[in-house]
């Protein structure tokens, strides 16, 4: 799979201000990125680029960035207009990038978005704000 979303959730920690912090990164044609078991806010991050996805894919020339929340660390989305995403990942200066499948990007992120709720659910963080969203999308 040329794009694909990774989740720890063994890794999941909510935080006193009511973050949940994990482990969360995203694999590009077998680059991992920002790095492997990269933490940050993976409920988060998550509703971010569902909702980035959902835009590109509509339309040829649409653009978004998706920006984790720990580090100088980001994707660009760019929608092909044919069911196909260019995607870029960007940090110091580095550059990653591929065409990647609308549909593979929505298989990949609907199954991290269930088992990620999922285990949100079950630690009784279901009241949290992100929480919330993720489970809305």
């Amino acid at each position: 799979m040329e794009f694909e979303l990774f989740c720890d959730l063994e890794s999941l920690d909510l935080a006193r201000s009511g973050s949940i912090w994990g482990d969360v990164w995203i694999g590009i044609s077998g680059f991992h990125f920002p790095e492997s078991n990269w933490n940050d806010m993976p409920v988060a991050f998550l509703v971010e680029l569902i909702g980035a996805v959902s835009f590109v894919h509509q339309a040829e020339g649409r653009r978004r960035r998706v920006r984790f929340f720990d580090g100088p660390f980001w994707i660009d989305l760019a929608g092909l207009g044919d069911g196909a995403v260019n995607v870029s990942a960007n940090a110091h200066g580095a550059d990653k990038k591929a065409t990647v499948s609308a549909h593979d990007m929505a298989r990949s992120l609907t199954a991290v978005r269930m088992e990620l709720v999922r285990a949100c659910l079950e630690r009784g963080w279901g009241d949290q704000m992100d929480v919330r969203r993720l489970q809305a999308q």
